[in-house]
């Protein structure tokens, strides 16, 4: 069995903590949330062994033929609201996660906790788990424009 420290850090370099917000038409939109971590085809065994230790979610084969450099790729992903609320959010609570990854995780769980309240079935709740999710983004920009390279003469 892997250590939880190793698949934190892991998750730290390769995983990915999503908020989906799917448009349906008129309808209220769809928001989902997705703990996934892609990686070559070559890797699976690594990925068998992390959802063996999360025990859910689901391994995935992806076919990236249409480009010239790329190999087949593996996915593991999980996207069950219950096995993200009961066994991926709890591990990595316990195990915590060392990185940037970090601030994705904890507007993750805002997000998983809203969802619990059934807040993402109102115009309100989805309006707000789009500013959290953009907010995502504005931090991304912002840490380039606080690291970013500046002229020095």
């Amino acid at each position: 069995m892997l250590d939880p420290n190793y698949i934190v850090g892991f998750v730290d370099g390769e995983g990915c903590f999503s908020i989906t917000i799917n448009k349906n038409g008129d309808a209220l939109a769809e928001v989902r949330l997705l703990f996934e971590i892609e990686l070559r085809e070559d890797d699976e065994a690594i990925l068998q062994q992390i959802k063996d230790v999360l025990g859910c979610g689901k391994i995935y084969h992806l076919n990236y033929q249409r480009y010239d450099k790329w190999r087949p790729h593996v996915k593991y992903k999980v996207s069950n609201l219950s096995d993200i609320a009961g066994k991926v959010i709890p591990f990595f609570q316990r195990y915590p996660l060392q990185a940037k990854k970090i601030w994705q995780f904890e507007k993750f769980c805002t997000v998983a906790t809203m969802m619990a309240r059934k807040e993402h079935l109102t115009s309100e709740g989805v309006a707000k788990i789009k500013w959290i999710r953009q907010r995502d983004s504005l931090d991304a920009l912002d840490t380039h424009v606080q690291w970013g390279a500046i002229e020095t003469t």
